[in-house]
């Protein structure tokens, strides 16, 4: 089966007939002898799902159009630099030094997916989507291609292009080039590269050599001809050198990834980018359900060492809390934090996080474990306020430089609407990953507590003045503020669904039992969360 990326085109109303998927516009008259590796330049725009990637105006990778408004490529290519705005597509290019090209649409970038999985190590799962900032025009310059899904039949002849270097280690060439390479069977592969090339990969070249993608041409398509159109196959991911014998260029398999492709172009269809209208059904369940210690039932860990009292504290099951996050810097944990939507996270202001140097690391329980995904914070926004203590507006939104892919690690929490109050008719928890001094706790491993609320009047009784309309309190036992984990959420659940209601601001650092922990409620900041999300 097919993944028809033309039969969606109707959603972004373009006109393109659907016959012309793979098609390719100006079939080549005669050679020209302008080498790649082993091939030659292509005739000009015959090859119109081909786009150049541009980072800060300059050539960097390839790529292939799958949809009006989206490109593949390869994930390493945004390995470094994922910061959306630094990226553009050139579509219907030919000559990269001819500017404004007839047929040339020059496009940024609105959203980079990365696939969750790609491992930098192994190469597996070295695929990207791009989100353009508006569809493309479809012309005789500029087609999409559909992707291959029948088994890839060893020896076929496939095409590869770009604009790479036509020689390991030379310089990058300025007219598109096309070479000719063959399927080479995954067992004889395997064999050059000693196992590493995975059931998501296959092989294209020559076993002697002389045909290979190179340097510059990471991302790009390599097509194959079905007697009607082209269809892609692969995109140029690794290898060794350039063109060296037992050494063939080593492609990411398209086909394996169609179901991530599509859930992502799916959801940006049906408009899940209206940041918290997504609250239904997405947000606020706990995805892993075989749980044998379920929330605050578990056992107490009590410690009075060092004048400190914590206790109702327990280690949480593994994923039990998908929405947990954790701010590392230096690979360090230094606060928690919350996932409310797969582009933002909510923490306290007075972490401090660093922008273009923190990361949010999702889908973790032990933090000497690998987690599933570790993303750079691109952006930190705080409500405006003075900074007198106690603290005043402590949250903090973080906007995070790629896309958090939500499975059963990894899923949002609700936010609630601007008048929903939390009452005693709502359970409610903490969770963190806190301190171990002077407890039982391993402070690697996520722990969580049930929290009974303490009401406004009874906090100011212990806390005076230091209490405003905008905070929340609650026993001090088992809060983060005890645990020693800034951050950390206040959440409440009515049936079996989890809403957001504050984050932890302070609180006495002994678990002074007679004093109330406090965090920040959410919903006297819920219009300015909706305005810096809808930014």
């Amino acid at each position: 089966m097919l993944l028809c990326v033309s039969c969606l085109l109707w959603l972004w109303g373009a006109s393109l007939q659907i016959d012309v998927a793979g098609v390719r516009s100006f079939p080549p008259e005669l050679d020209v002898e302008t080498r790649i590796i082993g091939g030659q330049e292509a005739w000009a725009h015959s090859w119109p799902w081909q786009v150049s990637l541009r980072f800060s105006s300059m050539p960097a990778c390839g790529g292939a159009i799958i949809g009006p408004q989206w490109v593949i490529s390869a994930a390493h290519c945004f390995l470094r630099y994922n910061k959306e705005s630094l990226w553009e597509v050139v579509a219907g290019k030919h000559d990269l030094d001819k500017p404004d090209e007839p047929g040339e649409q020059l496009v940024g970038i609105s959203r980079i997916f990365s696939h969750q999985e790609y491992d930098t190590r192994t190469k597996e799962s070295d695929v990207a989507l791009l989100k353009l900032e508006r569809p493309l025009v479809f012309t005789d310059f500029i087609r999409p291609i559909d992707i291959w899904m029948t088994t890839l039949p060893e020896a076929m002849r496939c095409t590869v292009t770009g604009w790479g270097s036509t020689r390991e280690n030379g310089p990058r060439v300025n007219r598109l080039q096309e070479v000719n390479v063959s399927l080479l069977a995954s067992d004889a592969c395997n064999e050059y590269y000693n196992g590493r090339v995975r059931p998501s990969m296959f092989c294209a070249g020559k076993d002697e050599g002389g045909v290979d993608a190179c340097q510059g041409d990471s991302g790009g398509p390599l097509s194959c001809f079905t007697g009607a159109r082209h269809e892609l196959a692969g995109l140029v991911s690794w290898g060794v050198g350039c063109g060296r014998a037992k050494k063939p260029g080593v492609y990411t398999k398209v086909q394996q990834h169609v179901e991530w492709i599509s859930g992502i172009m799916n959801d940006e269809n049906r408009m899940y980018d209206d940041v918290l209208s997504e609250q239904e059904e997405r947000c606020g369940k706990q995805r892993i359900s075989s749980c044998d210690r379920p929330p605050g039932t578990a056992g107490i860990s009590v410690s009075q060492k060092g004048r400190v009292h914590v206790e109702n504290v327990t280690e949480s099951c593994p994923f039990f809390w998908p929405w947990m996050v954790s701010l590392q810097s230096n690979k360090q944990h230094y606060c928690s934090g919350v996932l409310i939507h797969h582009r933002w996270v909510v923490t306290a202001k007075h972490c401090s996080v660093s922008a273009k140097e923190d990361v949010v690391v999702l889908g973790v329980h032990d933090l000497s474990q690998k987690s599933t995904q570790t993303i750079l914070v691109d952006e930190v926004f705080s409500p405006m306020h003075d900074a007198s203590f106690p603290p005043r507006a402590d949250l903090s939104l973080l906007r995070l430089s790629v896309s958090a892919r939500f499975g059963p690690k990894i899923s949002p929490i609700c936010v609630p609407e601007e008048d929903e109050d939390v009452d005693d008719t709502w359970s409610c928890f903490t969770a963190g990953w806190g301190r171990s001094e002077g407890t039982e706790m391993n402070a690697n491993r996520l722990h969580h507590a049930a929290l009974t609320l303490v009401n406004q009047s009874a906090c100011v009784q212990k806390w005076g003045d230091f209490i405003s309309e905008d905070h929340i309190c609650s026993h001090p036992a088992g809060s983060a503020s005890c645990m020693g984990d800034s951050g950390a959420p206040l959440f409440c659940h009515k049936r079996d669904v989890y809403f957001l209601f504050g984050v932890v601001s302070w609180g006495s650092w002994r678990c002074d039992a007679d004093k109330p922990a406090i965090f920040t409620g959410l919903s006297d900041y819920r219009s300015w969360i909706d305005d810096v999300t809808e930014q």
